[in-house]
C-alpha cells in the first residue's frame, strides 16, 4: 500500500493546524471523521465523542482565536516536531509536538502554545484518510509524578 494518501492527509490537516490558531475552524473539521465513534480529547477539557460534540468542543477553542478572543493573533507561526509516523492499510497514526507563537492582537506581548499531540487516522468507506481521534495536552517537558497525583497528602 503506498503512503501517499495517508501522508498526505497528515499534511491536510496540519495545514488546517495554521488557519485553525488564526481563528478559521473548517479546515481542521473538515479533516475530521463523521463518524459516530470520532473523539476529540483537547487541552481544555476531558474526551468529547460523535461528530456534534467534537464540532462543539473545535467551535469552543477556536473562539480563542477569533476576534475578541484571549489569544487572537497579529502574527503567528505553527512548527511540528514528529515523533513518529506508522499507517497500515485503513488505519494510521501521527505522534508530534505542535508548537505556535506569535504576536497577540493589540499588543506587543509574544505567546507559545506546545502541545503533544496524538492523532489516529482511519481510511473511511469513500477511501479518504480522516481523523478518527486527537488528542492534545500541554505535556511537552518532563514532569514528576507528583504533577498527575490528586488529593495526595
Amino acid at each position: 500500500m503506498s503512503t501517499s494518501q495517508f501522508d498526505d492527509a497528515v499534511e491536510g490537516y496540519r495545514e488546517g493546524l495554521r488557519l485553525f490558531v488564526e481563528g478559521d475552524p473548517e479546515p481542521c473539521w473538515r479533516m475530521f471523521s463523521e463518524d459516530d465513534e470520532v473523539t476529540l480529547a483537547n487541552p481544555l477539557g476531558p474526551p468529547r465523542r460523535g461528530p456534534a460534540e467534537v464540532r462543539r468542543t473545535m467551535l469552543a477553542a477556536v473562539a480563542n482565536f477569533q476576534e475578541g478572543g484571549a489569544f487572537r493573533f497579529d502574527e503567528v507561526t505553527t512548527q511540528f516536531e514528529e515523533i513518529a509516523r506508522h499507517a497500515a492499510s485503513d488505519l494510521g497514526y501521527v505522534v508530534q509536538l505542535e508548537r505556535s507563537e506569535g504576536r497577540l492582537a493589540g499588543r506587543d506581548e509574544t505567546v507559545v502554545i506546545e502541545l503533544r499531540v496524538t492523532m489516529v487516522f482511519r481510511r473511511e468507506d469513500d477511501g479518504t484518510w480522516k481523523v478518527a481521534h486527537r488528542h492534545a495536552d500541554p505535556i511537552t517537558t518532563d514532569r514528576p509524578l507528583s504533577t498527575a497525583v490528586r488529593g495526595a497528602g
